[in-house]
């Protein structure tokens, strides 16, 4: 369902808004992933899920013309490492789920998540004060 985002997608709502505000989307940005089982940690299956749902082609990549907005689209730039206008499983999905289990125990916790999320959002607030 579209209810479901992709917890980087999430990132344009919470652009230069105050600490409180990004504390609070993170938390329903996590939510929103963590469904299956609904237990506080998010596995990489709940990731899967949401790129085959949002993969409407089939074709196991997901382009850079279906991102709304600026911000989508810096963010796509962003986990985008081979820069060719392709997201693939292994770009959204593997390697940001290694990114944000800290700890290699294959499962994010909420703590992990958030270090993770805001990291991101402090690197695109850089990348637009960088222009």
């Amino acid at each position: 369902a579209m209810k479901h985002l992709i917890f980087v997608l999430v990132i344009s709502s919470v652009f230069a808004q105050n600490h409180p505000e990004q504390t609070q989307v993170v938390d329903q940005a996590f939510q929103s992933l963590d469904l299956h089982p609904k237990d506080g940690v998010l596995e990489k299956n709940e990731l899967t899920a949401i790129f085959t749902e949002r993969d409407t082609d089939g074709n196991g990549k997901l382009v850079y013309s279906d991102m709304d907005n600026l911000m989508q689209r810096e963010v796509f730039n962003y986990l985008d490492t081979n820069t060719d206008g392709f997201l693939t499983k292994v770009e959204l999905v593997d390697n940001t789920y290694k990114a944000m289990d800290i700890n290699g125990d294959n499962q994010v916790t909420k703590n992990e998540f958030s270090h993770y999320y805001l990291n991101l959002i402090q690197h695109l607030q850089q990348a637009q004060l960088g222009r």
